[in-house]
């Protein structure tokens, strides 16, 4: 799976616009002021799979500060797997990349898993906006990063990375914290694990690693974020980078486990497409875990900022 950037004139970028423009005017009855062309002041990204343009997603300035996410659109075969979250998460990094602080979005009440996948992903409900404050099925979101003009990096790095073990040890406090005992969620990490490390100004600010099961299954660990870099989208970027990195590898299956305790991390997982499954390996006799998998679309690692 690749993203990446086409011009507003593309032919495949156009035929995505048409078929979501078909479905959307199916859905709603025939909203007076759908738009079948592209918009030449957008931005677009094109989610590849198997050669094929399978989704897409634009960004349109609004202001200086403000831009909006539009026609965000997966084709039917591919929904499910968590692809729209992937380009709204990449629409959000080349928004950040053009300095805007707030983006804004629309979808129509006809469109519950769009505005599902908003409020999943920290977009907060406001009044309608611009074009849409004339239909009064639209609801309207907004998200502002805070972060904005901060050097935002998400690399991989080993097991053994000073930062990481400095970030696993914190992970590991506060789950003792949260469970009442030292011991309660020690399941042990594979020294051979490959990690991500998220850096703010230079700051390791969040980690996660990947280590496997068996040849075509891998199994997220550590997933941490500082307390003070939380709400901000930055444990999403890092379990995207995690996924990039095991797709890149060859492995089609990731398993992750996590805690009755951690609701936060259950709503990552469940609003990244991870499905709940029966315990497995460790966690079998574990009453307090929950644990989930994924299937891994990609045979190729999507564009990011890994280094």
């Amino acid at each position: 799976m690749l993203i990446e950037h086409r011009p507003s004139g593309d032919s495949e970028v156009i035929a995505l616009v048409v078929d979501q423009q078909v479905e959307l005017r199916a859905r709603d009855g025939g909203r007076e002021g759908h738009v079948y062309a592209v918009d030449p002041a957008a931005r677009y990204l094109v989610a590849v799979a198997g050669g094929d343009a399978v989704a897409c997603g634009a960004l349109l300035p609004i202001d200086i500060d403000a831009a909006e996410v539009t026609r965000l659109y997966v084709r039917p075969a591919y929904r499910g797997r968590g692809l729209a979250r992937r380009m709204l998460a990449a629409l959000e990094d080349l928004a950040a990349s053009r300095g805007h602080r707030v983006l804004r979005v629309e979808a129509n009440v006809t469109s519950p898993e769009a505005i599902s996948l908003f409020l999943g992903a920290g977009y907060r409900p406001i009044t309608r906006f611009g074009r849409y404050v004339k239909y009064e099925s639209s609801r309207c979101f907004e998200k502002r990063f805070d972060d904005a003009g901060r050097d935002v990096r998400v690399v991989r790095r080993s097991s053994a990375d000073p930062a990481v073990s400095e970030l696993v040890a914190l992970s590991g406090d506060e789950a003792a914290n949260r469970y009442g005992s030292p011991d309660a969620r020690r399941f042990p990490v594979d020294p051979l694990a490959r990690f991500v490390l998220a850096t703010v100004d230079g700051v390791a600010a969040g980690c996660g690693g990947i280590q496997p099961l068996d040849d075509q299954t891998v199994e997220v660990k550590r997933m941490y974020v500082r307390p003070a870099y939380r709400g901000n989208g930055l444990a999403r970027r890092v379990l995207a980078a995690l996924e990039d990195l095991a797709a890149g590898s060859h492995y089609s299956l990731i398993r992750l486990e996590t805690g009755q305790r951690q609701p936060e991390s259950i709503r990552l997982y469940e609003s990244a497409g991870y499905r709940p499954i029966p315990p497995y390996g460790p966690y079998v006799h574990s009453r307090l875990s929950l644990c989930y998998e994924k299937l891994v679309i990609a045979t190729e690692p999507i564009a990011s900022e890994l280094a």
